[in-house]
């Protein structure tokens, strides 16, 4: 029997990067983001994005998407049992706790061997410039082509990063509320980002995998300004608000 697990957190707070990483563990398959309102996205199969042609591509991402919609419960049933030692698939708040996946979600939980990771970023204004810097095109990560050289600055609305903020808050006190008698673990931004090799460890040693690798290589490396004065216009405004001010200065 497969280990089950599934990555949960709000965008911009590390997902790619321990998906990725822990794909390159010996008997891990971790896909992305399966409940996509329009698309099955990070589907791990073995085939070759880059190598296929467009037609290629369409297809099999318009198969993935019929599969799901006949029977969503089956499709992530089946990808949680496929045989690797583990088996993991990840969600953002907003697909989690989505009504069209309410029966998908009511039958993760009612799983009683599924295991869950919870991501979440400590510095909430950092996860909402990041979230700003990718609607405009910016740097995303190692992998992200071209975007990575990208010099973009975007101008923080203090208004709408507190409504974000709340709303996200909101939808973790749902998904705790949610969770509550699972299996899980907590992962900061923080922590994974500043040492990706031992939070990954801690990851597989919670999923309880029987060998967990002494060495672990990160798969992706962070790109862009290490400085929020690089990257905001308003910078100065952040630094006076009260809302922002406490944060900006951590940063």
């Amino acid at each position: 029997m497969s280990i089950k697990f599934v990555i949960v957190g709000a965008a911009r707070t590390g997902s790619t990067l321990l998906v990725k990483t822990l794909n390159r563990i010996d008997g891990v398959c971790c896909h992305g983001e399966l409940l996509g309102s329009k698309v099955v996205r990070g589907y791990e199969d073995g085939f070759d994005l880059v190598q296929a042609s467009p037609v290629e591509r369409h297809a099999r991402s318009t198969r993935l998407f019929e599969e799901r919609a006949r029977d969503p419960i089956g499709f992530i049933s089946r990808t949680l049992s496929a045989p690797h030692t583990a088996n993991g698939f990840k969600a953002l708040y907003s697909a989690f706790l989505d009504p069209e996946w309410q029966s998908v979600v009511t039958s993760l939980l009612a799983t009683s061997d599924i295991k869950f990771v919870h991501l979440a970023r400590h510095n909430t204004l950092r996860r909402y410039v990041s979230e700003q810097i990718l609607l405009e095109g910016g740097p995303i990560h190692s992998e992200a082509g071209g975007r990575s050289d990208a010099a973009v600055k975007v101008h923080i609305d203090i208004d709408a990063f507190s409504a974000r903020s709340a709303l996200i808050a909101s939808q973790e006190a749902e998904l705790r509320r949610l969770l509550a008698g699972q299996a899980l673990l907590d992962v900061s931004y923080e922590e994974l980002s500043a040492d990706t090799a031992a939070t990954v460890q801690r990851v597989c040693e919670f999923l309880g995998l029987a060998r967990v690798p002494s060495r672990i290589e990160p798969a992706l490396q962070k790109v862009g300004a290490a400085d929020l004065n690089d990257t905001v216009s308003n910078y100065a405004e952040l630094l006076q608000h009260p809302a922002t001010r406490d944060l900006a200065m951590a940063d």
